[in-house]
């Protein structure tokens, strides 16, 4: 019964992580241009990064409980890592942009929002094949 519980919740978050997924598609020059759709990518970002978290120990517990190859692991340790910290540089640049007072270069700060936020997609898409096939590698 707790398993089941578990992967409810890990299913949930992975749900919930969908938003990196899409998050390349809102990046045009049209939505980095308006502040108030910043603060909510921002927040979305922000929610995502703690949903993360929950990742983490739903995923663990779920991972002691099955047996996988370490190619697999180590894939999907790189992954996590990977949606972790390009997801934090991507808040990192948006909140940074929203509060400083001077005015940004708006082209190489796009260019590296952009960057980040595909990073984070491809990261996240890597992880949700890994999950959906864990015994092809």
């Amino acid at each position: 019964m707790l398993i089941r519980i578990i992967l409810f919740f890990h299913v949930l978050g992975a749900v919930g992580m969908g938003f990196y997924l899409v998050l390349p598609f809102f990046l045009q020059r049209m939505v980095l241009q308006n502040r108030s759709v910043l603060h909510v990518l921002y927040w979305l970002n922000f929610l995502s990064q703690w949903i993360l978290v929950v990742q983490l120990f739903t995923g663990g517990y779920l991972y002691t409980k099955g047996e996988y190859s370490a190619q697999w692991t180590i894939l999907v340790a790189l992954a996590y890592l990977a949606i972790g910290g390009f997801g934090g540089m991507f808040g990192y640049h948006i909140r940074h942009f929203l509060k400083s007072p001077r005015k940004y270069e708006l082209e190489p700060w796009m260019r590296k929002v952009r960057f980040f936020g595909l990073l984070t997609a491809v990261s996240m898409f890597m992880i949700v094949v890994l999950m959906l096939f864990p015994y092809w590698i």
